[in-house]
């Protein structure tokens, strides 16, 4: 039998090697996106598949991956007091994108 302090001690060293290991996983994720994060973003908003790919594409003709989706859906909603499910929808449609330099002529490579 594991005496209380061994399993003391094993259980703080796993908590510290823990979160050695998933610092720079968290850091690298808060500064990284991907075509794979935003779609499963998109999809708990409540995006079709179809809906999630004209987002994407959108995102990428604007230059926003690497702002990413939740970026311009925030920024939407706090602009004009609406829903996150709502500035989706309204994004789709075209409207409510920020400016951006990429918006005239920007490419699709990142998908």
């Amino acid at each position: 039998m594991m005496r209380a302090q061994s399993k003391n001690a094993l259980d703080e060293s796993l908590r510290r090697l823990g979160g050695i290991l998933a610092s720079p996983s968290l850091i690298l994720s808060y500064g990284h996106t991907t075509p794979w994060l935003e779609r499963a973003w998109l999809r708990r908003l409540g995006l079709t598949r179809a809906e999630t790919a004209a987002f994407l594409e959108e995102l990428c003709r604007h230059s926003l991956l690497d702002e990413g989706a939740r970026a311009a859906v925030e920024a939407l909603c706090r602009r004009e007091g609406l829903d996150p499910r709502t500035a989706a929808q309204k994004l789709l449609a075209g409207q409510g994108w920020p400016e951006t330099d990429g918006e005239k002529g920007g490419s699709n490579q990142c998908l």
